[in-house]
């Protein structure tokens, strides 16, 4: 069995493009050699039977990479490493150590008063406290820089930790927001091969990941504010192909001036429509949803969760 902390960087990778597909990862990682491509190949054909848990820690170890690469926070010494600790949550700690060896989470939880050690070591999964609890009193043969190291590592990692009331939803939504970046033919095969590879990171991705296809979920009142700041001409390119109840659910939304020119422009385009078009055009329109939801106007997720009561 494949277990997270025996993986090394190449291992990572491989697991990466095994869940991506080699196509889409390849466009992730531009500029890779041919002759590293071929080991990372080679890699992938070594490894089965990967657990869905350490597919999604890859990945979320992922995301934390590609946020680092547009953002790169300023770092400022101290004379206590472990002092940015102070001023996270008990719960946003043990998001930060979650994925860590038991002996890397023992030494940042000793760090902590002794009252908060023992909140934050009893949220822990219980098969991980009696470990934590063993290493925390062998902790004198770590070496000071190795505790300087293990420090800076994780004030790194803290910086892009969620929001208080975001951290406990795991790396569903993490992954998500790498998919709003894509074009909307990379969503499909991202989705595609997750399908395949996670099933389970696919539902709890799909939480949070909104499309075009979901637009028909919302309020027709919340659609109507949402293509009142969309051209007409990208409605009628992004409303091409689709069902006429999707059509019917759109135009119902618009003023009664909005829909005679929508009909106008949806005559313009009779017939095949190049597909980059379309695609361009409903990502305009999602773009815009996800924006107005930025903006407090409504929350997406109460339209996409699936465990409702009548």
């Amino acid at each position: 069995m494949v277990e997270y902390k025996n993986l090394s960087g190449l291992d990572k990778v491989a697991i990466l493009f095994k869940t991506l597909g080699v196509q889409l990862a390849s466009q992730l990682f531009k500029g890779i050699s041919p002759q590293d491509l071929n080991r990372i190949k080679l890699k992938m054909d070594s490894l089965s039977d990967i657990p869905f848990k350490v597919k999604k820690t890859v990945l979320e170890e992922f995301y934390f990479s590609f946020i680092q690469e547009k953002i790169k926070p300023a770092t400022e010494e101290t004379k206590k490493p472990f002092e940015f600790l102070e001023k996270l949550t008990d719960e946003q700690v043990v998001y930060l150590i979650s994925n860590e060896p038991p002996r890397i989470m023992a030494l940042a939880i000793a760090q902590l008063d002794v009252e908060r050690q023992s909140r934050v070591i009893q949220m822990l999964e219980p098969t991980m406290q009696p470990k934590v609890l063993s290493e925390m009193g062998n902790l004198d043969d770590i070496p000071l820089e190795g505790v300087v190291s293990i420090a800076a590592e994780l004030k790194e990692k803290s910086h892009f930790l969620p929001k208080e009331s975001e951290f406990s939803r795991g790396g569903g939504k993490n992954v998500a927001g790498i998919l709003s970046r894509l074009h909307p033919s990379d969503e499909r095969k991202f989705l595609e091969y997750l399908e395949k590879e996670a099933p389970e990171l696919v539902k709890e991705v799909k939480r949070y990941y909104f499309s075009f296809d979901d637009l028909v979920k919302l309020p027709p009142n919340i659609l109507s504010d949402i293509l009142k700041s969309v051209e007409v001409s990208d409605i009628a390119y992004a409303l091409k192909g689709q069902p006429e109840e999707v059509k019917g659910k759109f135009i119902s939304s618009l003023p009664q001036r909005t829909k005679i020119i929508l009909e106008d422009e949806m005559k313009l385009l009779e017939g095949p429509q190049p597909r980059r078009k379309v695609e361009a055009s409903q990502k305009k329109i999602v773009d815009k949803a996800r924006e107005l939801e930025r903006e407090g106007r409504f929350n997406l997720q109460d339209f996409m969760e699936e465990d409702v009561i009548e």
